[in-house]
C-alpha cells in the first residue's frame, strides 16, 4: 500500500472508528455536538437548520439515550433525537436507536415527506420557497400530527408549531412570523386545500445550501432499511425520470437553482458518461476541491442523454 493509501486508511479509521466507539458507548453527545450534526444534515437536505434544531429540542431535548444508556424511547414508541416511530419500516431500526446521526437523517427525511405532502395536498404558503422559515408552518403541524390540539384557534399559544416558533426565538434569537389564525378552521386539525396563503409581509430566510454553475457535486441519498435510494435524473424540474446516477459518479452543475413547488432543482451533467438532466437539490452535496477530478474525457454516448 502506498503512502497516500495508508494515510487515507488512517484518517478513515480515526474518523469513523472514533465515531463508532462514541456511539456504541450509548452516551449522549453534547447539545453543541448534536446541533452541529443537525446543521450539516439540514442545510444539505434543503431544510433551514433552525427548523430541525427546534424540532429536536422539543421532541427529545437532543437526547438519543436515556439516563441508563438505553435508547431514548418515549410513549408511543418514538425513538431518539428526532422521535421517529418504530413503526416506520423504511428505516433501519437498530440504527434509529443507536446512531444519532442516522436518527437525525431519518428526522430530516420524515420532515421532507411531510413537506411534500403539504405541497401536494394542502393549502400552500406563498411560493413555498423552503428557505423561507414561515413556509414550514403547516409542515411543522404535520410533523407532530394534523390533530385539533395543533389548531391555534382551539389551543392558542400551545400548538406544536407555535412552540417551535417560541423555541426559535428563545434559543436561537430567530424570529419566525406565525401564519394568521384567520387562515385556519375554527375547529378540527385539517387544513383543506382551498386557496393559497400569502407569505407574511415580515418573513425570514434560512441557511439552506445552494449550488452554482460549475460546482462539482455527487449523490448523497439516505441509507434506508433496504439500502440507499438512487439519485433520479429528470428531463425537467418535477418532470419525467430519465435515469439514475450512481453515488460513485460526479456531476457538474449547469443551471440552477430553479424553484419548483417547494424544491430547488439543478441541471447537471454526469461527468462519467455525459448525460444531462435535472436533480433535486436535497440529495446532492458538493465535492471537496481536493476530490474533484482534473478533467473528463468527452464521451459521445446516448445513455439517457438529454443534451441541448
Amino acid at each position: 500500500m502506498g503512502k497516500k493509501g495508508l494515510s487515507i486508511l488512517i484518517i478513515f479509521l480515526i474518523l469513523f472508528g472514533s465515531v463508532n466507539i462514541g456511539f456504541s458507548q450509548n452516551k449522549n453527545l453534547s447539545r453543541q455536538e448534536v446541533e452541529k450534526l443537525i446543521e450539516e444534515v439540514a442545510t444539505k437536505r434543503g431544510i433551514p437548520s433552525v427548523i430541525l434544531k427546534c424540532i429536536a429540542k422539543l421532541e427529545s431535548n437532543f437526547r438519543q439515550f436515556d439516563s441508563k444508556g438505553k435508547p431514548f424511547i418515549a410513549a408511543g414508541k418514538y425513538i431518539g433525537i428526532m422521535q421517529i416511530s418504530k413503526d416506520e419500516k423504511e428505516y433501519n431500526l437498530e440504527r434509529l436507536k443507536y446512531d444519532p446521526l442516522y436518527n437525525i437523517e431519518a428526522g430530516a427525511n420524515h420532515l421532507l415527506n411531510k413537506w411534500e405532502w403539504v405541497n401536494s395536498q394542502m393549502t400552500r404558503i406563498g411560493n413555498m420557497d423552503p428557505n423561507i422559515l414561515e413556509h414550514w408552518y403547516f409542515t411543522l403541524w404535520a410533523y407532530n400530527g394534523f390533530l385539533e390540539r395543533n389548531n391555534p384557534n382551539v389551543r392558542p399559544g400551545k400548538t406544536y408549531q407555535e412552540r417551535i416558533i417560541a423555541t426559535a426565538q428563545k434559543d436561537y434569537n430567530q424570529k419566525i412570523t406565525p401564519i394568521s389564525k384567520k387562515h385556519m378552521p375554527s375547529r378540527g386539525g385539517w387544513i383543506y386545500r382551498n386557496k393559497d396563503i400569502p407569505t407574511p409581509k415580515e418573513y425570514h430566510e434560512g441557511d439552506i445550501i445552494k449550488y452554482a454553475p460549475e460546482d462539482i457535486v455527487k449523490a448523497d441519498t439516505m441509507e434506508k432499511a433496504k439500502g440507499k435510494e438512487p439519485l433520479i435524473l429528470y428531463d425537467k424540474p418535477r418532470g419525467k425520470a430519465i435515469g439514475k446516477v450512481s453515488d460513485s459518479f460526479t456531476m457538474t452543475i449547469l443551471e440552477g437553482p430553479v424553484l419548483n413547488r417547494g424544491y430547488y432543482f439543478y441541471k447537471v451533467k454526469v461527468n462519467e458518461d455525459g448525460r444531462t438532466g435535472w436533480v433535486y437539490g436535497n440529495w446532492i452535496v458538493k465535492v471537496p476541491v481536493e476530490e474533484e477530478p482534473a478533467e473528463y474525457e468527452e464521451l459521445e454516448t446516448g445513455l439517457g442523454a438529454n443534451e441541448n
